[in-house]
Order: structure tokens, then C-alpha cells, then sequence
């Protein structure tokens, strides 16, 4: 069997420190013992421990998010698709216990490293939104909407509605009723 090389063993030792402790409590000197290397490598793969951080955040994320997303390429209603993403982007910060950990941290103390996981994190999303509000236009289903504005303010309403917003079960079926309207195409359009 092949001996996970020492960035691998540094992501995986640092996304468990991360998970387990906080990225305010986990340093540089921690993660290399836990990888079981020298701390110096670690210069050798990043510059610092926001860098680690971006990595194994962005890796987890985007796994797990091509997980999620993988069952809906079948889907032939972008409607559908649209409505799963975005349902899956709210509920990620509350089921996914990396990004629920780092959510945390991040209500409690506003770390700017962890800022930059979750903007990086929302760049990816407003992508991928994009694309499919795309494609409903194509399809004939969405409103001719500004991209990739709209896009970026759904990313973000979402991720604002979890961090900032008293959720309760209405305000979610409000959410959802929002939603719905935003995009759908009238017919005087």
C-alpha cells in the first residue's frame, strides 16, 4: 500500500486538528507533529497556516459538495437542480461538521482565515449557480437575469440567511417561497 505523501499527510493532519480544536488553537507546530514531519516541510507545501486552512477547506467542500451535486447531473429540470443546490449550500454550514466547526469559530471570533475559506467557498458557489441560472434562461424557465450578479445574490443571501438571520420553521418556507419568485420567468418577459 502506498504512504500518503507529506501534503496529504499535512491536510489530513490538519483538517482533524481543525475539526477537533479550532483553527485558533491549531499551529503550525501542532499540525507537523500530527503529520508526523518536520515543521519545515511544511514551508516546503504552503506559507502559512491561513494557506493549510484554504486547502483543506476547499478540498473538503468540493468533495463533499461533488457528492451532493453528483446525483443531481440526472436531473433534467434545472428548476429542480437549482432549488437542491441551493438548499444544500443553506444546510451545509449545520451538516457538515468541518464547515459547522469552522461556522462556529467563525460566529464566536470572525477570523479572517476562516473569512477566507468562506468567500473562497461562496466564488465557487456563485459559479456554479451561475451556470445553472444559464442554463434555465436557455431552457426558458428563468427571467433574462443580470449574471453573474444574480448569481453572487443568492450565494450570499443564503449564506447570510445562516449566519445572520433568527431562523425559525416560516422564515425557511418564506426563504423558499423567495426563491421560487426571484427567477421564475413571467410571462411578460
Amino acid at each position: 500500500m502506498k504512504q500518503p505523501d507529506k501534503k496529504q499527510k499535512i491536510i489530513e493532519a490538519a483538517t482533524e486538528l481543525f475539526l477537533g480544536s479550532g483553527v485558533r488553537r491549531t499551529t503550525l507546530s501542532k499540525i507537523a507533529e500530527k503529520a508526523g514531519i518536520g515543521k519545515g516541510t511544511i514551508y516546503y507545501y504552503y506559507e502559512d497556516k491561513t494557506q493549510i486552512l484554504m486547502d483543506c477547506y476547499m478540498r473538503h467542500v468540493n468533495q463533499m459538495r461533488s457528492k451532493a451535486f453528483a446525483e443531481l447531473q440526472q436531473e433534467s429540470d434545472v428548476l429542480v437542480r437549482l432549488r437542491s443546490i441551493l438548499g444544500y449550500l443553506s444546510a451545509e454550514v449545520h451538516q457538515d461538521p468541518f464547515v459547522s466547526t469552522l461556522f462556529e469559530e467563525y460566529k464566536e471570533f470572525r477570523l479572517a482565515e476562516i473569512e477566507k475559506c468562506f468567500v473562497q467557498s461562496e466564488e465557487a458557489a456563485v459559479q456554479l449557480i451561475g451556470s445553472l441560472i444559464r442554463e434555465g434562461q436557455q431552457q426558458g424557465h428563468y427571467a433574462q437575469v443580470p449574471l453573474p450578479l444574480t448569481a453572487f445574490m443568492l450565494v450570499k443571501m443564503i449564506f447570510s440567511y445562516e449566519l445572520d438571520y433568527p431562523k425559525t420553521e416560516q422564515s425557511d418556507q418564506d426563504l423558499k417561497q423567495l426563491l421560487r419568485h426571484m427567477l421564475r420567468k413571467r410571462s411578460d418577459d
